[in-house]
């Protein structure tokens, strides 16, 4: 993969995982970093604001529970499953569609996030 960054490199892993339909890194200003979409589209703009105030709310409620900082947030919805994780400056979100095993993304995303802040 000549001229292909470091970054896209890792996303471009990320997804070739079964049923990953996105992987994205946003900045906590709500902007789009870098994306690789497997399959599907998305607003990419609105996606990154809305996981923005997504994760300030999940660290919010971390903060008043006293439970810490998020690792990684798994949202399931009727179709698919959104995984989203704090890297500092920035968030990576993983979209998966029903039928991914939920184990295996949660273990390959959290193989990769050293890779993808390095990348950075």
């Amino acid at each position: 993969m000549a001229g292909v960054t470091p970054l896209k490199r890792v996303l471009t892993d990320l997804s070739r995982i079964p049923h990953v339909q996105g992987v994205f890194v946003i900045s906590k200003e709500g902007f789009m970093i870098d994306s690789i979409m497997a399959s599907g589209s998305f607003d990419e703009e609105a996606l990154a604001a809305m996981l923005t105030a997504a994760m300030g709310s999940i660290e919010t409620l971390g903060k008043e529970l006293e439970l810490g900082k998020p690792e990684i947030a798994t949202l399931e919805f009727t179709g698919s499953i959104a995984l989203v994780s704090d890297i500092g400056e920035n968030i990576v979100a993983l979209i998966a569609e029903h039928g991914a095993v939920l184990g295996r993304l949660r273990y390959e995303l959290k193989k990769q996030l050293p890779r993808i802040k390095a990348a950075l």
